[in-house]
C-alpha cells in the first residue's frame, strides 16, 4: 500500500538502527568489524569494501584529529541509534565523528513514550523491567555533540546518569553511561508499558507492538474521529494540535520506574 511520505516516515520509527556498532563520520556509518582498545584508533571498520583501522578511515575521509579528551557515553535506544537520524541531527561534515557501540542494557526495556514526535511517530522511552536485557547502542559524544543532542530531545526527556548495567560488545561494562529519560512517564492506554517490536530484547516481559499498530490505537483512544492517515498528517502539520493531543496522552501516562 502506498502511503503519503509523512505517513511512511511516521511508520518508519526508529529508522532501522543496525544490529552492529559503527563509526559515524562525514555522514556515513562505517561498520565496526573488530573491537580495539580505542574505537577511533585501532578498531577496524569497513569503508567502500576495504577493511582498515578507524584511524586510517578517518584520515581517508578528512576527519583527522577527531579524538576528543572527553566523550560522554549516551545510551541510544530509539532513533538515536539510527544513522539516518544522526545524519539529520549532525549533518555530513567531516568534523562530526561519533563511535556508536552495540550494547546490552540490563533490567530495562525500550517502550513507547507519552508524546508524539513532530514527524508523527510515537518515540521510545525506557522502563524498568527486571530480568530483561534490551539491545541498544551507546554513542560516545563530545561536549559540543552532546549540546546538539540535548537540543534535539527538547523537554520531553531529561538527561541523567543511568543506574543500570550497560555492556558493550567486545569492550565490557560501560562506566557512567547516561540516557534521555522520558520526563512524563510512558504510554499508558494499554495499562502497562508497551515495548517497541523493532528493538530486540531478551526475557521481555511487556507486550511488543509495531509503530503502525500503536498509532492506530492512539488515534482510536484519543477519539479524533479521523482515519489514521488524516490523524498523522494533521499531527505533522499542526504543532498546536499535536501538543494538545500530547497533553491528553499524559493524563494516562504510566510511571517508568526511573
Amino acid at each position: 500500500m502506498n502511503h503519503p511520505p509523512e505517513v511512511t516516515r511516521a511508520f518508519g520509527y526508529p529508522f532501522d538502527p543496525p544490529g552492529h556498532g559503527f563509526l559515524f563520520v562525514a555522514g556515513r556509518a562505517l561498520p565496526f568489524l573488530t573491537d580495539g582498545n580505542d574505537p577511533l584508533i585501532d578498531a577496524t571498520v569497513e569503508i567502500d569494501g576495504a577493511v582498515m583501522s578507524a584511524a586510517e578511515a578517518l584520515h581517508r575521509l578528512g576527519a583527522d584529529g577527531a579524538a576528543a579528551p572527553v566523550r560522554t557515553p549516551v545510551v541510544g535506544y530509539g532513533s538515536n541509534a539510527s544513522p539516518q537520524r544522526l545524519l539529520e541531527k549532525y549533518g555530513d561534515g567531516a568534523e562530526t565523528v561519533i563511535p556508536v557501540l552495540r550494547c546490552r542494557l540490563h533490567d530495562h526495556d525500550v517502550v513507547y513514550a507519552t508524546h508524539i514526535a513532530t514527524y508523527g511517530s510515537l518515540p521510545a522511552g525506557l522502563a524498568r523491567s527486571s530480568g530483561t536485557v534490551a539491545h541498544v547502542s551507546v554513542s560516545l559524544l563530545t561536549d559540543s555533540q552532546l549540546e546538539i543532542m540535548h537540543a534535539s530531545e527538547g523537554d520531553n526527556y531529561r538527561f541523567a546518569r543511568l543506574e543500570a548495567l550497560v555492556e558493550a560488545d567486545g569492550m565490557g561494562t560501560v562506566a557512567d553511561a547516561a540516557a534521555y529519560i522520558t520526563a512524563h512517564g510512558v504510554y499508558g492506554y494499554a495499562g502497562e508499558p508497551v515495548a517497541l517490536a523493532r528493538v530486540a530484547a531478551d526475557n521481555r516481559r511487556f507486550t511488543a507492538r509495531e509503530q503502525e499498530d500503536m498509532l492506530m490505537e492512539l488515534c482510536r483512544q484519543l477519539d479524533t474521529g479521523e482515519d489514521l492517515h488524516t490523524f498523522i498528517l494533521r499531527v505533522v502539520g499542526d504543532d498546536a494540535r499535536r501538543r494538545s493531543l500530547v497533553m491528553a496522552m499524559r493524563e494516562r501516562a504510566l510511571d517508568h520506574g526511573l
